[in-house]
């Protein structure tokens, strides 16, 4: 490993160590809602289906799901059930966090 990348590493980590919720807000799935988020675009990428299709199926207007999605309306049990259920995968493959492949855990 390179002396430099040794050290970014290692500050990353002492990092981490030191203040957990500082390091989780600067990773791009640290909040439950932009995990559900994350994992819903995924999907929805890998099944080449639009969002509209989704806000359909949920039974939601278009911009609420865009809504959802900037984070401006925040994800709740039902929505990840109805998404969960039209993308063909468990709820806990849309909550799931860093490592775990949501598009692997259909039902």
């Amino acid at each position: 490993m390179k002396p430099n990348l040794y050290y970014a590493n290692l500050f990353h980590m002492t990092a981490t160590i030191m203040q957990p919720q500082a390091a989780a807000k600067n990773d791009a799935h640290g909040s439950l809602q932009d995990r559900v988020s994350y994992n819903i675009r995924v999907l929805l990428a890998i099944r080449q289906t639009s969002q509209q299709d989704l806000a359909k199926a949920m039974g939601i207007a278009a911009a609420s799901l865009s809504q959802k999605f900037s984070g401006r309306i925040r994800w709740n049990l039902d929505d990840i059930e109805k998404a969960s259920g039209f993308l063909g995968v468990n709820p806990e493959a849309l909550v799931a966090g860093h490592g775990f492949e949501p598009w692997t855990s259909g039902l």
